[in-house]
């Protein structure tokens, strides 16, 4: 154990390990002993001390380059205050300013001896009252502009929430992502939703989705709350030039856990002025003003996404 010095929060104690920039700048510590720290959000404890349930095997803290602090996992969790109002964390990361840039509420390690499903048990959900729409749910991280706006959540697997889109009602999984004035800018479908393109109405969903991270998500729109992409497994493409005519459908692929079952594989559909980029093994650019292009609803989704079918015309 040694102790570090640094300029701008003062002595470490306890330092266990010590990780550099190649100037000799610290660039990530673990600690045996308890510190104080100051931050933008107050003197905190960095995680210390040996293992025990939960603790993840992980750095300290981390530093920029500037010395600044990068993040910080704290020994327990604390109220912090944020634009959103006081959250409990256990882990924070910050911008290079030193403004919040992802709060953790929860930092406990998922391994053989402590389950997804336990670590689950101890969030709590979170109450949000958004332009997109107010809801209560449990996440695994939260992400901040530098100005403070709400920048993405990652929700934890098995939550899901209503929120209004471009589109309208839509329900999500796994994450969302906002533009800085707290319009849509992305969301993870929970389940097949018809949204309006340039080519009609396809039926977005995303059966490989993963929700590592709420920042990017398969259904992506603009600014002004255009489409720009999304992902399909219930619409195939029909793209007509002159006398030629062909239509794009998702592949059946072999499953990866069961390579004797076969599964769609979703087609990635990204839209611009003049143009579509379809995405299956390979690209196909078709230009709009050549080409007539048409959505095909191929395999209605089991539950309607409107539902309310009587008065829908999304779905012929």
């Amino acid at each position: 154990m040694s102790t570090l010095n640094l300029e701008k929060y003062g002595k470490l104690e306890g330092v266990a390990y010590l990780e550099t920039y190649p100037d000799g700048s610290p660039k990530a510590c673990t600690l045996d002993e308890k510190n104080l720290i100051k931050t933008p959000v107050g003197t905190l404890i960095p995680s210390y001390g040996p293992p025990r349930p939960r603790k993840r095997e992980s750095v300290a803290l981390e530093f920029f380059q500037n010395g600044n602090l990068k993040s910080i996992a704290l020994n327990e969790a604390v109220e912090a205050k944020t634009s959103l109002g006081v959250l409990s964390v256990e882990r924070i990361s910050f911008y290079e300013d030193g403004n919040i840039h992802r709060f953790f509420p929860l930092n406990g390690q998922i391994d053989g001896y402590w389950s997804e499903e336990e670590e689950a048990k101890l969030a709590t959900p979170i109450d949000f009252d958004l332009a997109i729409g107010t809801f209560s749910v449990k996440v695994i991280s939260i992400c901040f502009y530098e100005s403070g706006s709400l920048k993405s959540l990652t929700l934890w697997p098995g939550e899901s929430i209503e929120l209004m889109s471009p589109d309208g009602l839509v329900y999500i999984r796994y994450g969302l992502a906002l533009y800085e004035d707290g319009s849509l800018k992305s969301f993870e479908p929970a389940r097949p939703e018809p949204i309006n393109t340039p080519i009609g109405i396809v039926i977005a969903y995303d059966s490989n989705a993963h929700g590592v991270n709420g920042d990017e998500n398969s259904v992506c729109y603009d600014e002004v709350g255009k489409i720009k992409s999304l992902m399909t497994l219930n619409s195939a493409i029909s793209i007509s030039t002159g006398e030629e005519k062909k239509i794009i459908k998702p592949l059946m692929k072999r499953g990866k856990i069961d390579p004797e079952r076969f599964f769609p594989e979703p087609i990635k559909i990204e839209f611009s002025v003049d143009t579509i980029v379809i995405t299956q093994d390979s690209e196909l650019t078709v230009d709009l003003t050549q080409s007539k292009v048409k959505a095909i609803i191929i395999d209605d989704p089991e539950t309607k996404a409107c539902g309310n079918c009587s008065e829908c015309s999304h779905c012929g």
